[in-house]
């Protein structure tokens, strides 16, 4: 059972790494140093991959749980949590670009804004359960 424990705790590191590299890194560096229709590209490409990778390590997280048997129910809340929050924000990509192709900003930022505090959620919710 700590194995499966370690486990956990470094698929919640590659979460938050995921995260972590993607929001302070590869997104700042995207919009300040490429063309804005390069950079509209590469967006687009990447932050459906980003949570495609992240509720697939959630539900990798909650399939350890339930097949080893896990007691601990925050492991189990911070699994269900990465896989649905990380699966809504990957639904949110396709509207959040029609916003943005139709010049809808109230309803762009209003997508974006509940991404990044979903994302927010998922980042703390991984860095901080294994401490409890």
């Amino acid at each position: 059972m700590e194995k499966i424990f370690f486990i956990q705790i470094l698929l919640s590191g590659l979460v938050a790494g995921l995260i972590i590299f993607q929001s302070t890194l590869a997104a700042p560096i995207v919009f300040l140093f490429l063309e804005k229709k390069q950079a509209r590209i590469f967006i687009r490409k990447v932050f459906p991959k980003l949570f495609k990778l992240l509720l697939s390590i959630g539900l990798i997280m909650l399939c350890l749980n339930l097949f080893f048997g896990v007691n601990k129910q925050v492991q189990y809340l911070v699994s269900i949590i990465t896989f649905i929050f990380s699966t809504v924000c990957l639904f949110m990509v396709n509207p959040a670009n029609h916003a943005t192709d139709t010049n809808n900003q109230k309803r762009f930022k209003l997508l974006h804004k509940s991404s990044v505090i979903l994302t927010m959620i998922v980042l703390i919710l991984n860095l901080v359960w294994p401490f409890f």
